[in-house]
């Protein structure tokens, strides 16, 4: 586990029960915490690309 990778660090505070819950996420679905929170981050992301992308869409009529 561990080792060099290209990937850049985001450091986050979040309430103790949502670091709780994460984890247990997590561990229930055998990842790591971050892996889950990189995964979130990329969903909310792409939801957000969408959402601009149908703004740009009506901005454009």
């Amino acid at each position: 586990m561990g080792g060099k990778t290209d990937l850049e660090r985001v450091v986050a505070y979040v309430p103790p029960e949502w670091k709780k819950e994460l984890e247990a996420w997590a561990q229930a679905d055998e990842r790591s915490v971050s892996w889950l929170v990189a995964k979130l981050i990329e969903r909310g992301l792409q939801e957000r690309r969408e959402q601009q992308s149908s703004t740009e869409v009506i901005n454009l009529r």
